[in-house]
């Protein structure tokens, strides 16, 4: 199972979050402090961080921010707000966050999100049809190279990072080349939610998605935006 930190400084929260999320199998850290979680990060790691945005020593966007500037296999992060307005997600999906629920939750709500979000961490106990989707040869497009196996991209002689979920979602694009894809699509597809209104975070991430390509020198049309409808990977803007 998957390891877990909470960094959440209400404290019947996180307790409730901790119990539960231990009795479905997990191994769960709990911190309070911004500053403590970023140092717990470095000398623990983990594979999924629920990060409350205020908390003290520093705020969950700086925490994360901190989060995705540390080197090798990037955590699922999961913030949890208060914060209900849509500039506040924009920023929370800015600095790294895969996804967010707004508080007050409902803890099936989150316990479903985690599970959700973790669909795609490569354990034992998967599916059938994930472990085969995990075992698939690489992809190589162009001078992209996608190894699903190792969680690694390359483009060419150049590996480049990228989170769990933008992984997956890049992943998605190069299997389905070509096809344009719904935003309502790549919500099942990668976060397993049907609920289209969850469709910011599928913007959010293919304008992370983008910016890493184009840093590693792809042109930006790569992934293409079909209006009102969604996006398509472009197998002739990779072969340029």
């Amino acid at each position: 199972m998957a390891r877990i930190l909470i960094v959440e400084d209400d404290a019947p929260i996180a307790i409730l979050l901790a119990d539960h999320l231990r009795k479905a199998g997990h191994t769960v850290r709990v911190v309070g402090n911004g500053l403590e979680a970023i140092a717990l990060y470095r000398t623990e790691r983990a594979d999924l961080v629920i990060l409350d945005v205020m908390i003290p020593g520093a705020n969950g966007y700086d925490v994360c921010r901190a989060l995705r500037a540390e080197p090798g296999r990037q955590p699922i992060v999961l913030m949890l707000t208060a914060r209900v307005t849509e500039e506040d997600a924009i920023l929370g999906y800015k600095v790294g966050a895969d996804d967010y629920v707004r508080k007050p939750f409902g803890v099936r709500e989150l316990l479903a999100r985690v599970k959700a979000l973790l669909r795609f961490e490569r354990k034992p106990q998967e599916p059938e049809k994930l472990r085969a989707e995990t075992a698939a040869e690489a992809l190589t497009l162009g001078p992209l190279r996608l190894d699903p196996a190792g969680r690694h991209a390359q483009i060419g002689t150049r590996s480049v990072a990228f989170t769990p979920m933008e992984f997956d979602m890049l992943i998605c694009f190069a299997r389905r080349a070509g096809e344009v894809l719904t935003r309502e699509q790549l919500l099942s597809d990668i976060w397993g939610y049907t609920d289209a209104s969850y469709a910011l975070t599928v913007d959010s991430h293919v304008t992370r998605v983008r910016r890493k390509l184009a840093s590693a020198g792809l042109a930006p049309e790569i992934i293409g935006t079909v209006p009102g409808v969604g996006y398509v990977l472009s197998i002739d803007a990779l072969e340029k």
